[in-house]
């Protein structure tokens, strides 16, 4: 009996002392991980800017995504976990003040000799913003754009880009400091080589060598139907009928509905419509009505950024290690598209919630220009490619109901259409290009 009693003595200490340090590993690999900052960063920006709109909008979803350096000549695509450059950019932009706003150049020469100048840092977003959304006030009467921010050995002025047009702005700055940003960029680990090449709308990073890229897994969570009706519709009034076999519509009146997807379906979209009339809206207003609708929908917000832009629609998606997540076969996570007649938001009610430790899964992705000729093999003119980045689709884990990996593969836009390579093959290019010749 007291040899048992030391057996159960010892089994009680041992997972105590098993117990004790896994939670060290777990608070280690929390603290550590470039997701918890993100969070902290986004939380108190949040507080921070609630009665200013436009801070709000820069400090939480619109950031840069994608950070570039030289070594010797060679561009880079830089990314660390532990020192988030994007990041980093934004906290050092919170006290700067702007004045001024000058055109440099506009020719394609030039901007093509600024994108490869090892001088300078490059920060991304990815897709074009307004210039009076990045600096927070109006600091031009024209709804200028850009894409790209240069940061070079001064402080006293920063370029900004526009890749559709090859135009480079200057603005004159107060109180910057790019001290810190630059030493991280000096010494960060994760470097791709990569080349920019000129696509039908931007300039975009293809990479130069067959890369391995890391696979992520993500507990998730999704809110209740009822939950998104009392945001959006409100919770008197609402009356619901089956639409179809797959769908149900709650509507408050004629002019606002919500479409979700019926249990049975495993489908996570849902569809928000309100009937009004807008006012003509700027790039820069359009940004920030589509900004009210995301914080309206009670999504998480901790890892959403804005992704892209075209015509009416602006689309945010959740970014994982710097890199996005398309829901659902090709889909980011919120479209909202503003016209003069319609409010619309299409999302996905899926979160991602609690990140996996990483158990060392990658997958092995040959160089862009690769996959590129694959797809003019296939029938895709070079002339109708957009865009072409790697991003993570999503795939359920069979262990666990709520566990998903990210896959990480070639996404490829081309009229107007996001799909990943493997889409574009089984898609009938042909047929499709005399349906978008024929609108």
């Amino acid at each position: 009996m007291k040899s048992k009693f030391k057996i159960g003595d010892l089994l009680l200490s041992l997972g105590t002392v098993i117990v004790f340090v896994l939670s060290i590993v777990l608070w280690t690999f929390i603290m550590t991980n470039d997701q918890y900052f993100s969070r902290i960063d986004q939380t108190n920006s949040v507080t921070q800017h609630t009665h200013n709109q436009r801070g709000q909008a820069f400090n939480n979803l619109y950031v840069p995504t994608s950070s570039y350096g030289f070594e010797n000549g060679q561009p880079y695509r830089l990314y660390d976990a532990k020192k988030n450059l994007p990041l980093e950019f934004a906290k050092e932009l919170k006290s700067v003040k702007y004045w001024g706003i000058k055109t440099i150049s506009s020719d394609q020469k030039s901007y093509e000799k600024m994108l490869n100048n090892s001088v300078y840092l490059q920060l991304t977003f990815p897709n074009e913003i307004s210039v009076n959304l990045f600096t927070k006030r109006k600091l031009t009467n024209k709804d200028k754009k850009f894409r790209r921010a240069f940061v070079s050995a001064s402080n006293d002025s920063l370029y900004l880009g526009n890749d559709k047009t090859t135009t480079i702005y200057r603005i004159n700055l107060a109180n910057a400091d790019f001290s810190l940003l630059r030493e991280y960029a000096d010494n960060i680990k994760g470097k791709k080589p990569v080349k920019f090449v000129r696509t039908k709308d931007s300039y975009e990073t293809f990479y130069t060598k067959q890369e391995n890229w890391r696979v992520y897994s993500y507990l998730t969570t999704k809110q209740t139907d009822s939950y998104f009706v009392s945001r959006l519709l409100g919770t008197t009034n609402v009356t619901s009928r089956a639409s179809k076999k797959d769908w149900t519509t709650y509507s408050l009146n004629y002019y606002t509905k919500l479409r979700v997807p019926s249990a049975a379906s495993e489908r996570n979209d849902l569809l928000y419509t309100r009937y009004e009339k807008q006012k003509e809206m700027t790039v820069n207003d359009r940004l920030l009505n589509s900004i009210e609708l995301v914080h309206k929908l009670g999504l998480s917000e901790q890892d959403l950024r804005y992704f892209d832009s075209s015509n009416e629609i602006t689309c945010y998606s959740n970014y994982i290690e710097g890199m996005p997540v398309f829901m659902g076969q090709h889909d980011p996570q919120i479209s909202t598209k503003l016209t003069q007649d319609t409010v619309e938001v299409a999302f996905n009610n899926l979160d991602l919630q609690i990140p996996i430790p990483f158990d060392g899964q990658t997958r092995t992705l040959e160089p862009t220009d690769e996959v590129v000729q694959q797809l003019v093999n296939n029938g895709l003119k070079k002339a109708e490619i957009q865009r072409v980045i790697v991003a993570f689709r999503v795939e359920k884990d069979s262990s666990h109901d709520n566990l998903v990996n990210l896959i990480p593969v070639y996404f490829v836009k081309a009229y107007d259409q996001w799909k990943s390579v493997e889409e574009w093959k089984q898609t009938d290019i042909a047929s499709l290009a005399r349906q978008e010749a024929k609108k």
